[in-house]
């Protein structure tokens, strides 16, 4: 069995690959976890044998309130 993390828990291919790996229950465990806040950082990855990372920022926004989302400080 292999344990399998998606990042970016409500992303359209990361939902979508985790629908296609639960038909397969006796070869894969699924999680997902959402990057928006800081609690990954408390994740244990090293019991994962895959990290699929597809989080991501999709639409850049004018909004200034969000201006940290963007931002690489």
């Amino acid at each position: 069995m292999k344990n399998v993390l998606i990042t970016g828990s409500n992303s359209f291919i990361g939902t979508n690959f985790e629908k296609w790996l639960k038909k397969y229950p006796d070869k894969y465990n699924v999680e997902t976890i959402d990057m928006k806040n800081k609690t990954w950082k408390d994740k244990d990855f090293s019991r994962f044998d895959v990290v699929f990372h597809v989080a991501g920022i999709a639409h850049v926004s004018s909004n200034h309130k969000l201006r940290d989302c963007y931002s690489l400080k």
